[in-house]
């Protein structure tokens, strides 16, 4: 749903990109390449998680879950009932 959503496929396959292995940690779209927050879900750090991996990854610093060659990372969380939405994309150089 979210890889839809985000434009990364169309709707209705988003799934496809996980089976074919796209977004694995050496795929071609790798998602959530510290695990996400498959074991726990801190109310409120959540979010802060992922913009911290996010910027760990484009300085090359995420030690065993590192993406080699990462020069752009989008990050999104949301949290409450729903109400609270954050997104954003951090990068190894200045924007121009």
């Amino acid at each position: 749903m979210w890889l839809e959503n985000l434009g990364f496929a169309a709707e209705g396959t988003g799934w496809q990109l996980t089976e074919a292995g796209d977004t694995a940690l050496d795929g071609r779209l790798p998602v959530n390449a510290s695990g996400g927050v498959l074991s726990s879900n801190p109310i409120g750090a959540s979010g802060m998680l992922r913009f911290a991996e996010a910027a760990l990854q484009v300085r090359g610093q995420a030690g065993e879950h590192q993406v080699d060659g990462v020069r752009r990372a989008l990050g999104h969380a949301y949290g409450g009932g729903s109400q609270f939405f954050a997104m954003w994309v951090v990068g190894a150089e200045k924007p121009a």
